[in-house]
């Protein structure tokens, strides 16, 4: 491969990395690769929220209804990466640097509906769990 098409490759890579972007690699003390949704990024391109995709919703989670209420539900026949019905974890959204997604190992999957973007961007806001400069860094001013 010539280093054009490289460079091209990283290029196409970067410019997915937009809100509502789903990706599939490794993540630190999980034993399996995992789901990410760019939630948001910030306008210098230096930092993302993102939050997991879960098959399903945790015993933790189900007992806290402030958590619960934080999860959206997304629907495999709407998304051709998944296998099957799954939820966002909004509760706990990740602060991470956007050269995380840049990697070779993070897969580019798809993208959400805007219904579902809009849900998890909201349902991460109504966490608590981001100040108000994190949101209007992520989401502008909502």
């Amino acid at each position: 491969m010539s280093e054009n098409n490289t460079l091209d490759q990283a290029g196409l890579r970067e410019l997915s990395i937009a809100p509502g972007a789903v990706f599939l690699g490794p993540w630190a003390y999980i034993d399996h690769e995992k789901f990410l949704i760019v939630a948001g990024v910030s306008e210098d391109r230096i930092l993302v929220c993102t939050v997991m995709i879960n098959s399903e919703i945790n015993q933790y989670i189900q007992k806290r209804p402030r958590m619960l209420s934080c999860q959206v539900e997304l629907k495999s026949d709407d998304y051709g990466f998944l296998s099957h019905d799954s939820y966002a974890n909004c509760a706990q959204p990740i602060k991470a640097k956007f050269d995380l997604f840049v990697v070779d190992n993070m897969k580019y999957c798809g993208i959400l509906n805007e219904t579902d973007l809009i849900q998890v961007q909201q349902r991460i806001i109504a966490s608590g769990n981001l100040t108000v400069d994190e949101m209007n860094t992520f989401f502008g001013k909502k």
